[in-house]
């Protein structure tokens, strides 16, 4: 890897590392969700997707805090950090206005919500050389892929698969922020973001 590229990196790294705290919020959000999800399947479609909103905006919000939030960071990976945010914005608002709205749909939004933000994490895993980021990104693309090919198994399995999704995500998102941690307390530690 040039100079130039480390450089790169490491003002991704440091841009992620001054919110790591939202990282471990988004963790805590995601595996709460994902258990309550999981253990409680029948508490009503209602509330289920009022839940699914309110950890959509949570997401949504943190990207955003994170670009605004980051400093002398590149443009680009703050431009990819707005994406993120606006697209879980978006879904979020969907849900909460659309309630009404089919399984196929719900299915299919959720997966291509899921799809675009993996790709975006992918993008910034690339670009900070995070291999959990990557693993994050990666995790949300297959889900969303396999959400839109097969919507068929229905809600019940939905809401299971973006639980366990929640509850793997949200323990890659504690990882990450506690190693983001170490970076913002260490300013030599940008390579233990990875």
């Amino acid at each position: 890897m040039s100079d130039m590229q480390a450089m790169g990196r490491f003002a991704v790294v440091r841009m992620l590392a001054k919110g790591w705290w939202l990282f471990l919020l988004r963790g805590v959000a995601g595996i709460l969700f994902g258990l309550v999800a999981l253990l409680m399947p029948g508490i009503g479609l209602a509330f289920i997707l009022g839940f699914l909103a309110a950890f959509l905006a949570i997401d949504g919000i943190s990207s955003i805090s994170q670009a605004v939030r980051g400093g002398g960071g590149p443009e680009q990976s703050k431009t990819w950090l707005w994406i993120d945010g606006v697209a879980s914005l978006a879904a979020a608002v969907a849900l909460l206005l659309l309630p009404a709205v089919s399984a196929v749909f719900l299915v299919v939004m959720v997966g291509a919500w899921s799809i675009v933000v993996g790709v975006i994490r992918l993008v910034l895993a690339f670009r900070s050389g995070s291999v959990l980021l990557g693993a994050l990104g990666a995790l949300a693309v297959l889900v969303g892929a396999w959400m839109i090919v097969s919507p068929g198994p229905g809600l019940l399995a939905l809401i299971w698969l973006v639980a366990l999704q929640a509850i793997i995500a949200g323990g890659l998102f504690l990882a990450l922020g506690w190693r983001l941690r170490r970076v913002a307390n260490d300013p030599h530690a940008a390579d233990v973001a990875g």
